[in-house]
């Protein structure tokens, strides 16, 4: 049975479109229309390039497709249009299988996890008309929904209100509050508009400017309420001051708190002790640290791509499993679209790019960072979900201390308090940083032992957590090969690890991609494929 997963915008403000295709309960691939169209979280759009590059990796047409699932169970026009745009792209629509978000969300969470059984949550804005959806989950039964939360009571929805009062874009910036908190202080309490509560946490919707949302993510989200007891709001590209780092930081103690609540709740319900979370607040590594040393929980798996992203995943393993597929293991995300050698040189061969074939693209890359070098790092299969994890990577030195700012200034061109990740190996993970089991998915912060801290400045943000990615060499050999080959040199079993894109664009994609953005970056060097290539020696310089 071929199900495909889909999810993007028959309105103007519907946001991470993507498509997912599962094939007798086997995920052969995810994309997300982002990485092809190179529009960095389109709204409004349909997910039509992913759907062709799932078709094409497949090796069918929509023809042969047995079922398309999507979210949008409330919606009583969304499988008309579906169809009529199917047939108008594709020349033919199969079954329409809708599916409640937050069910969705829940699934993605629970059939990778690994878990035969779990409490599950999904939290996030809205979606379905809900925020909060959770449960349990087992591998024979699939999917049990036990109690909802409304779209107005959402965690989701305070954190973006949050975002907008502080300048940034709300539905897109919530990484950047995150990674500002550490820099403020506690001096702002924001219990007023989310606390605990008996059932979990509760929401005042009176500072919220509308509910739902505006259209737009361009309005203001939070009322003239929250103005009152916080004072003026910070305006796009004015300087962020101490104030504000204390508002910051006041918005991620306050999810955080709520979020212990609600998983307590949660626990106490089901008595279970292992946790699958989704949804745009799983997202949040810093929550996801504290809620992982909470002591009923033995073992936290969060969907590498818990945002709406993870939708069309979420949407045909939901429906694969009601249609009594036996579906197989997830214990990657390396399934976007295959990029072959042709494809690669071509690439070069197109922009006039000098490229040197390397024996080993592990060694040759580990010799650049050892030499301080900041490399692009192309390899296999891309990445689904918004962490690069060593196949579209830029990669980095993380015991050179000046090497944070220099990335975000000339390679990312964004703010300086954006922290960067760093990749350690499976083996070694323990030794570095307080963990109890790997986190390959870099979904979770955790602390850094004091032994390492120091040794890692680059990669340890200002509270001395690092947001960590353990590798594999299983699962992931050649980005596991390329981290022991800079071990052997520098004896630090750990890389800096960024996204392979620049401020407001996608991670890249194909070879033209990765090659485009090399050139107008920083970056020193790029591995691709087995092909090297080098920045020109002495570039000319402007003063």
């Amino acid at each position: 049975m071929i199900i495909l997963g889909i999810h993007g915008g028959v309105t103007i403000n519907q946001h991470d479109a993507g498509a997912a295709l599962i094939r007798d309960g086997e995920l052969i691939c995810f994309v997300e229309e982002e990485r092809l169209l190179r529009v960095k979280s389109p709204r409004g759009v349909l997910p039509i390039e992913s759907i062709s590059a799932c078709l094409k990796e497949a090796g069918v047409s929509m023809r042969d497709v047995d079922c398309v699932a999507l979210p949008g169970e409330t919606y009583s026009d969304l499988a008309g249009r579906t169809q009529a745009y199917l047939r108008h792209h594709f020349g033919s629509s199969p079954a329409i299988r809708q599916v409640n978000h937050q069910t969705a969300h829940l699934a993605s969470a629970f059939f990778p996890s690994g878990f035969d059984r779990a409490m599950c949550l999904s939290y996030d804005a809205y979606g379905d008309r809900l925020s909060v959806a959770m449960g349990v989950a087992d591998r024979e039964g699939g999917v049990s929904v036990m109690e909802t939360r409304p779209h107005d009571n959402s965690l989701g929805m305070f954190y973006a209100t949050m975002t907008s009062f502080l300048g940034f874009m709300p539905g897109e910036d919530e990484y950047k509050v995150m990674g500002l908190a550490p820099y403020g202080d506690s001096s702002v309490d924001l219990s007023f508009f989310a606390k605990p509560s008996g059932d979990g946490y509760y929401v005042d919707t009176r500072y919220f400017r509308e509910s739902p949302p505006p259209g737009s993510i361009y309005e203001q989200f939070y009322s003239d309420n929250l103005i009152k007891l916080l004072g003026e709001p910070r305006r796009k590209g004015e300087p962020i001051t101490q104030y504000h780092r204390n508002i910051a930081s006041g918005t991620q103690e306050a999810l955080e708190v709520c979020a212990i609540a609600l998983i307590t709740y949660l626990h106490e319900k089901t008595g279970l002790r292992n946790l699958c979370l989704a949804g745009g607040v799983a997202l949040n590594c810093s929550a996801n640290r504290v809620l992982s040393k909470l002591p009923f929980i033995d073992r936290l798996f969060v969907q590498p791509a818990a945002s709406d992203r993870g939708l069309p995943l979420g949407c045909a393993l939901q429906v694969a499993k009601e249609s009594g597929e036996v579906l197989q293991p997830i214990s990657h995300v390396f399934y976007g679209p295959a990029q072959t050698e042709s494809k690669i040189i071509s690439a070069l061969e197109l922009t006039g790019f000098a490229a040197e074939e390397v024996a080993s693209p592990a060694e040759a890359a580990a010799k650049l960072l050892a030499e301080g070098k900041i490399v692009g790092w192309f390899q296999g299969r891309s990445e689904f979900g918004p962490r690069a994890l060593g196949h579209r990577s830029i990669l980095a030195h993380p015991g050179l201390a000046h090497m944070k700012d220099e990335i975000n200034a000339r390679v990312k061109y964004r703010e300086e308090f954006r922290p960067f990740a760093p990749s350690v190996l499976n083996e070694r993970a323990r030794d570095i940083f307080d963990l109890n089991y790997p986190s390959p998915f870099m979904t979770m912060a955790f602390d850094v032992r004091e032994s390492w801290a120091e040794k890692l400045p680059a990669t340890t943000h200002v509270n001395r957590t690092g947001r960590v990615q353990t590798v594999d060499e299983d699962t992931n050999p050649l980005y596991h090969a390329l981290i022991t080959e800079f071990d052997k040199i520098t004896g630090l079993p750990v890389v800096l690890n960024t996204s392979f894109n620049i401020k407001g664009q996608p991670i890249v994609e194909g070879p033209l991609d990765a090659i485009s953005t090399f050139a107008g970056t920083g970056l020193d060097a790029l591995v691709i494929g087995n092909y090297l290539v080098l920045k020109a020696k002495s570039p000319r310089r402007f003063s």
